[in-house]
């Protein structure tokens, strides 16, 4: 048995150093620029490979030369740049093949010996399901071809699935999964329509995307990461990337995934002027925040088609739809008292009167004890509305969104709320005011699966 250093493992000297890279990970090792000499030493030796009982340094050996020697092959085994080799045996594979399992597999033979007996099955026809066939066999991997329609392809191995598209200008990789947890008809026809396939596959994108497939097999087969979502390719230049999917647990990320710009449900937002509010634009909807990502949110929110009111999870859709409902409870003139003083609602009633110039009153009702709201009028007309846990609040969030309207030039009545952490005090109030009711609001499985929840408002 050899300890060896992975093909992939690549070094450059540093002032104080050197600088490791490899399959996953990188490290940067300081300690003077006697490092790199002993690197060029330690490099060849590693190549080669050396005995684990013989994986150290000489006797006699100067000490700083010992530390130094001790701290890379340190760094080398906590970064994964190292392997214990056995055997391949008569079966090894093909040079690029034994490369890429020794630069990336925990245990390149073994993994080698589970892909040499799997069996993939391919469903599909055309230049794609051919592409697939051609780059399996390729890796060593057995494949049988199934006769398929349309411009989509299965390929199975080993308990796990990958499905894959392509036609004249685009075509995507879906995830791999366990067989029983194939994504369904409904989140391939909406991948495929969103990204406007078309049957006709093109040689070299049906290639590309062929063995981007056997590939999230092969690294399902063997347990290697995968990047998460699906990866989309295109022609003209001809490349690829990878793209949130709504078809799983909620994304790290829900804005992102929500937005993106190839298989999100809505538009990416494009932000506005940012003076003094924070503006972005999303499929014509306006968002309005007092950040850029609050503003972006705001409008991805707006953007998605629902007949209730949409927010990102419960807490935050609850609070959305218990305002709306409580909007014209009737209450009690709230003291001025509660608002004049207060910072941020001065600012943006200074923002919509003296910088944009709007004749504009304020209306704040006590709807309950903790629950107030503030109404911006200009005559008959409500330029804005909020319904928050104190009068200061709900006219600084009023004031927000009237300004918003105003420096994006939008007629209409606008609405920002505050809902979120802490917000739960309020929601209690809210709910238990005489006419408001609300009640959850089914979603698409692709906007459950972003993590939103919706309610529907009673309009009695």
């Amino acid at each position: 048995m050899l300890v060896r250093l992975r093909p992939v493992v690549r070094a450059t000297p540093t002032a104080n150093g050197l600088h490791l890279r490899g399959w996953a990970s990188a490290c940067t090792i300081t300690g003077g620029a006697g490092l790199w000499k002993v690197w060029q030493r330690l490099e060849p030796q590693l190549r080669a490979g050396v005995a684990e009982d013989a994986l150290g340094v000489p006797d006699g050996t100067a000490p700083a030369v010992r530390a130094a020697v001790e701290l890379v092959l340190e760094q080398l085994r906590e970064h994964d740049m190292l392997w214990t080799s056995r055997p391949w045996g008569a079966d090894a594979p093909e040079p690029e093949i034994r490369d890429w399992l020794e630069s990336a597999a925990p245990d390149p033979v073994g993994a080698w010996r589970r892909l040499r007996s799997a069996v993939a099955e391919v469903t599909g026809s055309g230049p794609l399901a051919e592409a697939v066939v051609r780059s399996a066999r390729a890796t060593g991997l057995s494949a049988r071809l199934r006769p398929g329609t349309g411009s989509e392809v299965r390929l199975s191995a080993g308990g796990f699935v990958v499905q894959a598209g392509c036609g004249a200008d685009v075509g995507y990789v879906l995830p791999a999964t366990g067989s029983s947890s194939s994504f369904d008809t409904e989140v391939i026809t909406r991948t495929a329509a969103r990204l406007g396939l078309v049957e006709d596959a093109a040689g070299v994108l049906a290639t590309l995307v062929g063995c981007a497939a056997v590939h999230r097999l092969l690294c399902a087969l063997i347990g290697l990461d995968d990047p998460a979502g699906a990866l989309v390719a295109r022609t003209g230049p001809l490349r690829s990337s990878h793209h949130p999917l709504l078809a799983g647990p909620p994304p790290q990320n829900v804005l992102e995934a929500l937005t993106d710009e190839e298989l999100g449900p809505a538009g990416p937002p494009v932000l506005g002027s940012q003076v003094p509010v924070n503006l972005a634009t999303c499929d014509g909807a306006l968002g309005i925040g007092t950040t850029a990502d609050d503003a972006r949110l705001d409008a991805a929110l707006k953007a998605l088609k629902s007949d209730g009111v949409i927010g990102v999870g419960d807490l935050h859709a609850r609070g959305a739809a218990l305002r709306v409902a409580a909007r014209h409870v009737p209450g009690e003139p709230a003291d001025p008292a509660g608002w004049t003083t207060d910072r941020a609602a001065r600012r943006w009633w200074k923002a919509l009167t003296v910088r944009f110039g709007q004749p504009a009153v304020v209306d704040v009702r006590e709807l309950a004890r903790g629950a107030y709201r503030a109404e911006v009028r200009q005559g008959q007309q409500v330029l804005a509305w909020a319904v928050e846990a104190t009068a200061a609040r709900a006219v600084a969030f009023a004031g927000l969104a009237a300004t918003g309207h105003a420096q994006a030039g939008r007629d209409g009545t606008a609405h920002v709320h505050g809902a979120g952490p802490g917000d739960e005090e309020l929601q209690h109030v809210l709910e238990r005011l005489p006419g408001v009711r609300i009640t959850p609001l089914p979603l698409d499985a692709e906007l459950t699966c972003a993590g939103l929840v919706a309610y529907a408002v009673d309009a009695r």
